[in-house]
């Protein structure tokens, strides 16, 4: 029973699902579906009547990628101020596809392409197809390295047509040279990414590049662009030492000598030896430095067809080196002016009116007879006939008094063997004999310039010391750095390094270099109006039976109070009438002086100056010989027989073979 009356509770307890209910719930779910299809149905009127409206409100909360704003790098001026290299605006054209196509009745699509189109050169079709393939993106490069001009043409018809959408720009660089191969190894040029190459761009790399900036930015209801922008910090200016004229006329005085003759290398420097400051440095290998790579300078369109890749990349770098400071080269008879200043600074020899030295055309030293530039000999001659006459003889016997100790003490006092430390790469240190490679005949070539090598920028800066006073000067290319706010950053004011020789040897250098030119073998450098001091210099390179021959001449004016040094080097010219003489150096020399002294503001001492005399394209035809040329013969071989029939086995590296000993010796 009791089981009976608990399951009868349980059936009273069970709830019945009633019709009330049912109907409530109908009634309910009625609200709601008509709620719902009332909701689809404004959405649907909003989409039609007001849907590019919420469209653009989405877009406008969307930002863009941020983008980067490249650093101008630094120019690079010369002394004067007239820029040599310098960075150009372009722009990349950057289109936002989803912008474009946005308008569901298309409102931007034709505008833009007919805008992008006309202002850019773009292909409206190709554009189109290019723009819809990739609708969905937000950043798509359309051209790149676009001007100035082309931009604002498009930014001025984008303002005029509120429906030119979805399009902006990147700002890129390009470095210029508006010289084009003006003093192309100086300043050298820049690869992809502004790392600079060779010369200014490549040592002050640092102080000419900056560091980027940033934009972010958002399209507003308008799908205008809005930018937040970080600038940019630009690079620094670069002022070098070069002046421009000058560096002008060198190179077109070299053009006119390649004109006539065939050289392996022309080297042309010009330098304030009161100071260090490089005015000018040019070689025969100049190179357009906006095409950089181009080899159409030195081989022909079917050159170039057979040059593997390693040898285009071995003619570049030839092309790309810096003779002036690269090269290494003996110095021949230049370098009599340091044996000479070394030997009064030790007290070895004085400088006396009456005949010290006796030149009878030859030394014997050991088993070999040393020529002199003179094979008949000079006779008796003093100090200063000696080096006016540039008389190995008498430069042995000095060397001889000197002793090799001081003789190497002076190359290093020099900074022979060593960089200068001026401000380019690629600086040679050139290359010495050390004490224990003397033996006595190399220790005697020596002393006139034979037998070790040398830079054009060390011989430069050792030349500006003996005649300025005995102070030596680091040479350099540039004077200062200004960074982007107008601050100097950089400057070159502790150029002087050390005292080489005194001023009593100095004022004697200047002496007797001034001799050099007015009665002895520089007698071509002369430029009229002005006193010009210097030595000649000829040095037979490589294998002595190939007879080939470096000539120079490095000199100074006004020559008894320097402000100006210049150095031509001529690396074997293909010339019977000329290879082996100094000539065409000096020559070269009074044609460049002429030109650039009154430029510099350095004036005729007396009388009146015709600027352009002395250019060797109208002198080097005289038809003068060799020995009217500089009047001597080039110097320094030596006659393994010697005067006496000696023969000797044990001959130096260097020296002459003895089916050579005819041939013309070093002046």
């Amino acid at each position: 029973m009791e089981q009976g009356k608990s399951r009868n509770k349980k059936q009273k307890k069970k709830k019945v699902f009633s019709r009330v209910m049912r109907t409530k719930l109908v009634f309910s779910f009625g609200i709601i579906l008509a709620l719902l299809l009332f909701l689809l149905g404004r959405i649907i009127f909003l989409y039609k009547t007001k849907g590019v409206k919420y469209s653009n409100a989405v877009l406008s909360h969307l930002s863009y990628a941020g983008s980067r704003i490249p650093y101008e790098r630094g120019d690079i001026v010369d002394r004067n101020g007239n820029t040599m290299a310098t960075s150009q605006a372009i722009y990349n054209v950057i289109a936002d596809p989803s912008v474009i196509f946005s308008s569901k009745k298309d409102l931007y699509i034709e505008p833009t392409l007919d805008a992008l189109s006309e202002s850019f050169g773009i292909d409206k079709e190709e554009l189109r197809t290019k723009l819809t393939e990739g609708k969905t993106k937000q950043y798509m490069i359309l051209k790149k390295g676009m001007e100035f001009d082309a931009v604002q043409a498009f930014k001025k018809l984008q303002a005029d047509n509120k429906n030119i959408k979805g399009v902006w720009f990147e700002l890129e660089y390009k470095r210029v040279y508006p010289n084009n191969a003006l003093a192309s190894h100086v300043i050298g040029y820049t690869n992809a990414g502004n790392v600079g190459s060779y010369g200014i761009e490549q040592y002050y790399n640092d102080y000419l590049n900056g560091s980027d900036g940033r934009t972010y930015g958002y399209y507003d209801n308008e799908l205008n662009l809005v930018e937040t922008v970080i600038d940019a910090k630009n690079g620094g200016t670069v002022v070098s030492t070069i002046d421009s004229f000058s560096q002008a006329v060198v190179e077109d005085e070299i053009r006119k000598f390649l004109d006539q003759y065939k050289v392996c290398n022309i080297g042309v420097l010009l330098m304030n030896p009161k100071t260090g400051e490089i005015y000018a440095m040019a070689s025969n290998k100049n190179f357009d430095l906006n095409n950089p790579r181009d080899l159409s300078l030195i081989a022909s369109e079917e050159e170039l067809g057979q040059m593997s890749d390693e040898d285009k990349t071995n003619a570049l770098n030839t092309l790309w080196r810096n003779f002036c400071i690269s090269d290494t080269y003996e110095p021949g008879s230049t370098y009599k002016l340091v044996t000479v200043a070394g030997a009064l600074e030790e007290n070895k020899i004085a400088v006396t009116e009456t005949q010290d030295y006796n030149c009878p055309g030859y030394l014997i030293v050991g088993p070999w007879q040393i020529r002199c530039s003179n094979r008949r000999g000079h006779g008796k001659i003093t100090l200063t006939q000696g080096i006016e006459y540039s008389c190995n003889c008498a430069l042995m016997e000095i060397g001889e008094k000197m002793g090799q100790d001081s003789f190497l003490k002076y190359q290093e006092l020099l900074n022979f063997g060593r960089k200068t430390g001026i401000d380019l790469p690629g600086e040679a240190p050139g290359i010495l004999l050390s004490k224990d490679q003397f033996g006595p005949a190399e220790f005697m070539t020596s002393t006139f310039g034979q037998s070790f090598n040398v830079t054009m920028v060390q011989m430069a800066a050792a030349y500006s010391s003996l005649v300025n006073g005995g102070y030596y000067y680091q040479p350099h290319i540039v004077s200062q750095v200004i960074n982007s706010d107008g601050v100097t950053v950089y400057s070159a004011d502790d150029m002087l390094k050390k005292m080489t020789v005194s001023k009593d040897t100095s004022e004697y250098m200047r002496y007797a270099t001034g001799m050099v030119v007015k009665e002895g073998t520089g007698a071509s450098a002369r430029v009229e109006g002005y006193t010009v001091g210097g030595k000649t210099g000829t040095a037979q390179k490589g294998n002595r039976a190939d007879r080939n021959f470096v000539v120079s001449f490095i000199g100074s004016v006004p020559a008894d109070n320097p402000e100006l040094v210049s150095y031509v080097v001529i690396d074997q010219i293909d010339d019977p009438q000329f290879y082996n003489s100094s000539r065409p150096a000096g020559l070269m020399t009074s044609a460049v002086l002429s030109r650039v002294l009154p430029h510099l503001g350095i004036y005729p001492e007396s009388g009146d100056i015709e600027y352009h005399v002395g250019e060797f394209s109208e002198e080097v035809n005289e038809g003068l010989s060799v020995e009217e040329n500089d009047g001597t013969e080039p110097a320094g071989e030596l006659d393994p027989n010697g005067p006496d029939g000696r023969t000797g086995d044990d001959k130096p590296e260097d020296t002459d073979k003895p089916e050579d000993r005819n041939k013309p010796e070093q002046n």
